[in-house]
C-alpha cells in the first residue's frame, strides 16, 4: 500500500478499520469456497462463523477450524481437534 499525491513532510492516514473488513472479507470468501471439500473430509455440516475477531467453522455447535490470514497474503485453516495446518 502506497500513498498517491503526497509531498514529503505530509501526514498519511490509512483507513485501519477499511482494512480491517477487506481481510476479514477475503477470510470468509475462502471459507465458503472450501467449505463443501472440508465438510466431505469430515463428514458433518460446517458453518462459517465469527468468533471475537476471528472466522471460524462451526461443526454441531463446536469450532471446528479456525481462519487466519497469513502476511504473505495466503488463508491458513487450522483443524482444532488435530492441531495440523491444512
Amino acid at each position: 500500500m502506497r500513498p498517491s499525491g503526497t509531498e514529503p513532510g505530509d501526514f498519511v492516514e490509512f483507513d485501519y478499520d477499511l482494512m480491517e473488513a477487506e481481510r476479514r472479507q477475503r477470510i470468509r470468501d475462502v471459507l465458503h469456497r472450501v467449505r463443501p471439500a472440508l465438510e466431505q473430509e469430515v463428514g458433518r455440516a460446517l458453518e462459517v462463523s465469527n468468533d471475537g475477531n476471528d472466522l471460524v467453522l462451526v461443526s454441531d455447535g463446536e469450532i471446528r477450524f479456525r481462519a487466519a490470514l497469513a502476511p504473505d497474503g495466503r488463508v491458513i485453516v487450522t483443524d482444532l481437534r488435530s492441531g495440523d495446518h491444512l
